[in-house]
């Protein structure tokens, strides 16, 4: 089998778990431009298995050429950046990461809970302007007792609900499929109705993946209901919520706060410019060095599963 990882660092002990199986792996050269639409498309016909990330993207027009069987392994937990034709989908096994970056994303989470409870920019910003605590918009404030709303039941979420049992905060939850998290109740988590959910949070954290059934589910009579001081946390994509609601209710809002972990364009930028209490980062928050470790050992691993099952 060979094999090209886009990741110019892709992990050593990584490479070591592939090639110990017989797999000629290709390192994307050390430096080097990401590969264009044309070349990607070009390495999908000359390797039986490509590794890559969400940056790249897979479109149908690349399989053009592809008549036998490709693994496309993807160092992410989403896999929406890659789109199979539908006459070569037998041809097509994806693999992706589900559980590496649940720990990082999770950190994320409470940390940004933190930071807004504790108005740590809020705080930064008036010493700047050599102002004293007096002039906060809202005094700091304790996670403890607080509830949070887990949007989602998947590994990121309950790592989140874990880490909000240490901070003694009291979890609500809601899923498309409560009757699949069982054991959540033996944890001391209630399943409520989404609109519920939203009702009596004081923070929130939306953990879903972008399909169809995701897309502007959290609507903007949803946002609406939402406490008009609560932390609203996403590290789902954009098109998951109605961004424009979310905007106007944390402008109208100083201490509706929002922090969202998306892939940031221009016009998201023009919009928060100014809005204080809205943080969004450029897709950092399952981006640790950590998490990429464990992603890349685990796309190695798969890689190896597949090849061994499907060559006996």
């Amino acid at each position: 089998m060979k094999a090209y990882s886009i990741f110019d660092d892709f992990a050593d002990d990584a490479v070591l778990i592939m090639e110990s199986e017989g797999i000629q792996l290709t390192v994307h050269p050390l430096g080097m431009p990401r590969p264009t639409p044309e070349e990607m498309k070009h390495i999908l016909e000359s390797y039986d298995c490509v590794i890559i990330g969400t940056s790249q993207k897979i479109t149908e027009d690349m399989f053009e050429n592809i008549h036998e069987p490709r693994i496309i392994a993807t160092a992410s937990v989403g896999i929406d950046h890659i789109e199979i034709p539908q006459d070569k989908q037998k041809l097509i096994s994806i693999y992706n990461t589900p559980t590496a970056n649940a720990q990082s994303v999770a950190e994320y989470t409470i940390g940004c809970a933190l930071s807004c409870c504790k108005r740590l920019h809020e705080g930064s910003n008036l010493y700047l302007e050599g102002k004293d605590n007096k002039s906060l918009s809202r005094k700091p404030e304790d996670l403890k007792n607080k509830t949070i709303g887990v949007v989602g039941a998947g590994n990121i979420s309950k790592k989140v609900m874990e880490f909000a049992r240490f901070f003694d905060m009291k979890i609500i939850c809601w899923t498309a499929h409560p009757d699949k998290h069982k054991e959540f109740a033996e944890e001391g988590v209630f399943f409520v109705p989404i609109e519920i959910l939203m009702e009596q949070s004081d923070v929130i954290s939306v953990n879903l993946p972008n399909i169809i059934e995701t897309q502007k589910i959290i609507s903007e009579k949803l946002i609406e209901r939402m406490k008009d001081n609560v932390i609203f946390i996403s590290v789902s994509r954009l098109e998951v919520i109605d961004f424009e609601a979310l905007l106007e209710k944390a402008k109208a809002n100083k201490n509706f706060y929002v922090c969202m972990d998306i892939d940031v364009s221009e016009s998201v930028l023009e919009k928060i410019k100014g809005v204080d209490n809205v943080m969004i980062t450029p897709h950092i928050a399952g981006g640790t060095i950590e998490t990429r470790k464990r992603m890349f050992l685990e796309t190695a691993k798969q890689v190896v599963a597949h090849k061994n099952i499907y060559e006996k």
